[in-house]
C-alpha cells in the first residue's frame, strides 16, 4: 500500500505502508518523527529511526532509488521538495538542528550500508571458494571410484566476485568517527553554515551511491551463486546429492561426499540469508525438495521416488530438458523452418529480428526504433499461429526451440543471455493445474481452444466468437451459411482467439506499453527462474485469497434438476476462473472476462504475464475484486446501478456518485476519495478494486484503512471468513460494518430450516447441491 503524504505536515503511517517507492518522482524528503522505517531495494535493506530523513539520498537526482516502508507504526513531517540539493537551505531556515539531524543519519546509513557491503563481500568469497572446492572434490572422488558425477559446465567456468577499488574507503571512515561526536557538537558545528552542511550532505550521499552500486554488483554475483547452488535445473546440490547416490548403491563410501553436501547446504543457507537481509533480494528455494532429497539419501531404500530419479548414468532433481544452452544454434531459424513459413515472410520476419538484435537501445522511444516494433508484432502473430498449427498436427515430440517459443516467448539464442536460456531449460511447465483454478500456458489454452474445450475469448469490442459472426451476417460479410460453417472451423477459433486476446492483451500484460515487442530480450529480463509463475504458485495465491474472501468465485444460479417436491430453487455455485499466462514479462494483470458464455456458471477468465515482476498475491486480489464487479455487473443485467436493486455494484456507484453529500464522510475523507476517483480516471471498477485489496489485504488483519460506507459495503457482499470474522468482531467498528451481513445470513438459514423440515417431512430426497448451498450461508 502507498501512503498518500501531505506536504508541509505530520503524517501518521500505517505499518506496512510505502512512503516512497523506487522510481516515484521526487517532489519531497520526509523528517522521521517517530518509529522504525525500512530503506530497501536490490542490493539494499537498512533501518532507520527516529531523527533520519528520508530521500535526501536522491536529492538532484530526480527520482527515488530505493523504497522506504513503515517497519512499524510511524510518523513522519514531509517537507516539500523541487527535487534539488539547495532544499536543504530552506530546511535550515525552519530549524538549524534539523540539518545536524539530517548530516547525523547520513552518518549512521554510512556505517550501516559499509558494514552489509563487507558482509556480502565476504559472502561472495566464501561462495566462490566452496563451490569450487566442493565441484573439484568430487570430480577428484570420481575419477577415483569410477562413479559417474554429473559435470556442469557453468562451474567450469566460475570465476570470484571481481571487487570494484572502493577509492572513499577512507571518507567513509571519516564519517562513520563523525558519527560518534556527541550531538550537541554537530548541531553546533552543522547548524553554523549552510555551506558546510551542504559539503558534507553532497559527500555522504556520493558515498552512498556509490557503496549501494557495489553493493548492487555483488547481489548479482550472489544470485548468479545461488542459482549453481540449487536454483539452476542442474545444479550443484543436485549433482552432489545424485553422486553420494550412486556411490550408496555402489556399495562404496559416500561418507566423503555426505560431509560436502552438508557444506553445500550450509552455504546455502547462509547465503539465503545475507542476501534477505543485506540486499532485499528473495531466494525461491525449494525447501521441500531438498528436505525429501536429504532424506532419501539418509535413508536408503525409503525413496518415494520424487526428489532424485537416476536411471543408467543421469541425474536429476527436477525434470529438465537434455539439451544444453550451448547447443541451441539458430533457434530462430529452427522455428521459421519447423512451420513451414514462407521463404519471403521467413526472410523479412528475420531481417526485422536481426536490426531490433543490432540496437544499442533496445528500449529507445525513437521513431526508427518504433516503426521497428511496430514492423516486428505485425509479423509475429501469423508466425506464432502457423507454428503453433504445425505443432499441434504433428505426431512428433516437439522440438525443444518450439516449446520454448510457444510456451514463453523464446525467440533466438542470439537475443537472450546462456544463463537466462539455462533458466528457461529448467522450468517445469507442468500441464495443466487444477487446484481450484485452472491455469494454462499459451500453447496449452490455444490447444483447449482447437480441441473444442474452450471457446474463444472476447475481442476489444466485446463481442465473442458467435456474436462477431453474427455481427458479420448482420452486415452481410458473410452469409448464414457460411456462419455455420465457421462456427465448426476450429482454426477459425485459433485465429479469432491469436488475432484478438492474444495479440492485444500481449502488450497489456508487459506493462510496457512504448517499448514492448513480443519475445524474450536480455535487457527486458530480470531473474526468469525468480519470475516464473509456475501453476502451483497460482493457485496457491488463489487459495489464499478464498481463505480470506469465501465467497468470491460463488454466484447464484437456478438449480435446473428436476426433483420430485422441490420447486424452483437457486443455489449458490462456486466457479473458478481460468488464469491464462501469456509469454512475455511483464507487470500487470488483466480481467478479460467474467464468463465464459451466457450461461452463469461457466468460468471467468484471467491474464498474467508467465514471468512476472510483481507482487502476485497483490495482483490476484486486484482480478478478484476487478472479477467480483463485473460478475456482479452481468448478474444485474440493466439493474446493476440501480439502488432500487440493492447488489454490490449498485450500492458503490450509489456511494460514489453521492459522496460529496455524504455525512459520514469527514473532509479529509472526501478529499481522498476525490483524490482516488481521479487517479482511476472515474472508472468505478478499478475504485472499487483499489478499495477491495485494501479490504483484503489490510482490513482482515484489522487495520482500518476504508471509510465507514465502504466498509459497511464490503461486509455486506465480500465477507471474511467465519474465523476472521470472529477475530475482528471484538472491535465495534467491524462489528457494526457486519452487522447486516449478519442478519441477511440469519434470515436465508431460517428459510432454509423451513425448508429443510417440510423436505424432510415429505421424505425427499435433497440433492447435493442445495445441502451445499445451506452449509454456504452456515459459513
Amino acid at each position: 500500500m502507498k501512503a498518500e503524504l501531505k506536504k508541509g505536515s505530520i503524517n501518521q503511517i500505517l505499518k506496512g505502508t510505502d512512503i516512497y517507492e523506487a522510481g516515484e518522482f521526487l517532489d519531497s524528503i520526509a523528517m522521521v518523527v517517530k518509529g522504525r522505517i525500512r530503506v530497501h531495494g536490490y542490493g539494499i535493506n537498512l533501518v532507520v529511526g527516529s531523527g533520519c530523513f528520508l530521500g535526501v539520498r536522491d536529492l538532484n537526482r530526480g527520482a527515488h532509488s530505493v523504497t522506504y516502508t513503515a517497519q512499524t507504526n510511524a510518523v513522519i513531517y514531509v517537507f516539500p521538495s523541487s527535487g534539488a540539493m539547495s532544499d536543504i537551505r530552506k530546511i535550515m531556515q525552519i530549524n538549524k538542528d534539523y540539518v545536524a539531524l539530517m548530516v547525523s543519519g547520513l552518518h549512521r546509513s554510512l556505517a550501516e550500508q559499509e558494514a552489509a557491503y563487507e558482509e556480502l563481500q565476504e559472502a561472495a568469497q566464501g561462495a566462490y571458494e566452496l563451490v569450487d572446492r566442493v565441484y573439484r572434490k568430487c570430480q577428484k572422488i570420481s575419477k577415483e571410484t569410477g562413479a559417474y558425477f554429473q559435470e556442469l559446465p557453468a562451474l567450469e567456468k566460475l570465476h570470484p566476485f571481481d571487487e570494484p577499488q572502493m577509492l572513499s574507503l577512507d571518507k567513509v571512515h571519516y564519517y562513520q568517527a563523525c558519527a560518534k561526536v556527541p550531538m550537541d557538537v554537530q548541531k553546533a558545528f552543522y547548524g553554523s553554515s549552510a555551506e558546510i552542511c551542504l559539503y558534507h550532505v553532497r559527500e555522504q550521499v556520493d558515498l552512498l551511491h556509490q557503496l549501494h552500486d557495489y553493493s548492487k554488483s555483488l547481489a548479482e554475483y550472489l544470485e548468479l551463486m545461488m542459482r549453481h547452488l540449487i536454483l539452476d535445473g542442474r545444479n550443484l546440490y543436485a549433482s552432489v546429492a545424485g553422486f553420494a547416490l550412486i556411490l550408496q548403491r555402489a556399495d562404496q563410501d559416500a561418507g566423503e561426499v555426505m560431509s560436502e553436501l552438508d557444506e553445500v547446504i550450509d552455504r546455502i543457507n547462509v547465503l539465503e540469508g545475507v542476501l534477505m537481509k543485506r540486499a532485499d533480494v528473495e531466494s525461491a528455494i525449494d525447501r521441500a525438495a531438498m528436505e525429501e532429497t536429504y532424506f532419501n539419501l539418509l535413508n536408503p531404500g525409503r525413496s518415494t521416488g520424487n526428489a532424485l530419479d537416476v536411471a543408467g548414468d543421469t541425474l536429476a532433481l527436477v525434470e529438465t530438458s537434455d539439451i544444453d544452452a550451448a547447443e541451441l544454434v539458430d533457434t530462430l531459424g529452427t522455428i521459421l523452418a519447423f512451420g513451414e513459413i514462407e521463404a519471403g515472410e521467413a526472410e523479412h520476419f528475420e531481417t526485422l529480428v536481426g536490426q531490433f538484435e543490432a540496437l544499442k537501445d533496445k528500449e529507445s522511444s525513437s521513431d526508427e526504433v518504433r516503426n521497428l516494433r511496430r514492423s516486428l508484432m505485425k509479423a509475429y502473430y501469423p508466425i506464432y499461429e502457423k507454428v503453433f498449427l504445425k505443432d499441434f498436427y504433428s505426431k512428433e515430440e516437439t522440438p525443444v526451440e518450439v516449446d520454448l517459443f510457444l510456451r514463453y516467448g523464446f525467440l533466438s539464442e542470439r537475443l537472450l543471455r546462456e544463463d537466462l536460456i539455462e533458466d528457461l531449460l529448467a522450468l517445469d511447465n507442468g500441464g495443466v493445474h487444477q487446484n481450484g483454478c485452472q491455469v494454462y500456458d499459451m500453447k496449452e489454452w490455444l490447444q483447449a481452444i482447437m480441441n473444442g474445450e474452450r471457446m474463444p475469448s472476447k475481442n476489444e469490442f466485446d463481442l465473442d466468437y458467435e456474436e462477431n459472426l453474427r455481427e458479420k451476417v448482420k452486415n452481410k460479410e458473410i452469409t448464414s451459411q457460411q456462419r455455420d460453417g465457421l462456427l465448426k472451423d476450429s482454426e477459425q477459433k485459433l485465429h479469432f482467439e491469436v488475432t484478438n486476446m492474444f495479440r492485444i492483451t500481449h502488450r497489456l500484460v508487459s506493462g510496457q506499453i512504448v517499448s514492448f515487442v513480443p519475445f524474450l530480450y536480455t535487457e527486458g529480463c530480470t531473474a526468469l527462474e525468480k519470475n516464473f509463475l509456475s501453476k502451483e504458485k497460482i493457485c496457491a495465491a488463489f487459495n489464499r485469497l478464498r481463505r480470506i474472501d469465501f465467497s468470491a468465485f460463488y454466484r447464484e444460479v437456478l438449480f435446473r434438476k428436476e426433483v420430485p417436491g422441490i420447486k424452483k430453487e437457486f443455489i449458490q455455485q462456486e466457479v473458478c476462473p481460468d488464469v491464462i499466462l501469456l509469454p512475455t514479462v511483464g507487470s500487470k494483470d488483466i480481467m478479460w472476462q467474467e464468463l465464459s458464455g451466457r450461461k452463469r456458471n461457466t468460468p471467468g477468465r484471467l491474464l498474467l504475464p508467465v514471468f512476472m515482476e510483481g507482487d502476485l498475491d497483490k495482483s490476484v486480489v486486484h482480478l478478484t475484486g476487478a472479477f467480483r464487479w463485473e460478475l456482479c455487473r452481468t448478474m444485474q443485467g440493466v439493474y446493476w446501478n440501480n439502488i432500487q436493486y440493492k447488489s454490490l455494484t449498485s450500492e458503490y456507484s450509489d456511494f460514489l456518485q453521492f459522496y460529496r453529500k455524504n455525512r459520514e464522510l469527514s473532509d479529509e475523507r472526501k478529499e481522498k476519495l476525490k483524490l482516488q476517483i481521479q487517479k482511476h480516471r472515474n472508472n468505478s471498477r478499478e475504485i472499487f478494486a483499489a478499495d477491495y485489496s485494501n479490504w483484503i489485504l489490510h482490513e482482515s488483519q484489522g487495520g482500518m484503512l476504508l471509510s465507514k460506507p465502504v466498509r459497511e459495503i464490503l461486509a455486506t457482499y465480500c465477507p471474511f471468513a467465519l474465523e476472521l470474522r470472529q477475530n475482528l468482531e471484538a472491535q465495534p467498528v467491524f462489528q457494526n460494518a457486519m452487522a447486516r451481513y449478519e442478519r441477511e445470513k440469519g434470515k436465508k438459514l431460517r428459510e432454509y430450516d423451513l425448508k429443510f423440515r417440510v423436505w424432510e417431512k415429505d421424505h425427499v430426497d435433497v440433492p447435493a447441491e442445495i445441502i451445499q448451498t445451506k452449509e454456504f450461508y452456515e459459513k
